[in-house]
C-alpha cells in the first residue's frame, strides 16, 4: 500500500464513523446551491432576457427561492450520494488490493 492509499484509508475510515447528511446539506447548499442559482437567475435576467416582471418583485423572489429549493435538493441529494459511493469504492477497493497481495 502506497502512503497516499495508507493517508486516504485512514482519513476515510475516521470520516466515514462521522459522516452526516445535515453537515454536508450545510455545505452543499452554501458553497453549490446558492451561488448556482444565483447564476443561473442573473444569467436568465439579464443575458437570456427573461424580463416578464421586475428584477425586484416578489414574482422574482418566488421564482428565484423556488429554483434554490429544486437546485439544492437535487445537488445535496446527488453530491451526497456520489462523494460518498466515489470514497466508499476506493476504499474497499484498496483494502481488497491490499488483503490480496497478502495472501
Amino acid at each position: 500500500m502506497t502512503p497516499k492509499e495508507k493517508q486516504f484509508v485512514d482519513y476515510w475510515t475516521e470520516k466515514r464513523k462521522t459522516w452526516s447528511w445535515r453537515k454536508h446539506s450545510y455545505q452543499t447548499f452554501i458553497t453549490v446551491a446558492i451561488p448556482l442559482a444565483i447564476l443561473i437567475d442573473l444569467v436568465n435576467y439579464f443575458i437570456i432576457g427573461d424580463t416578464q416582471y421586475d428584477f425586484f418583485s416578489f414574482s422574482h423572489l418566488g421564482t428565484f427561492i423556488f429554483n434554490l429549493i429544486i437546485i439544492s435538493v437535487l445537488t445535496i441529494m446527488g453530491l451526497g450520494f456520489a462523494n460518498w459511493n466515489y470514497n466508499e469504492g476506493k476504499y474497499w477497493s484498496i483494502l481488497r488490493k491490499n488483503t490480496n497481495k497478502l495472501q
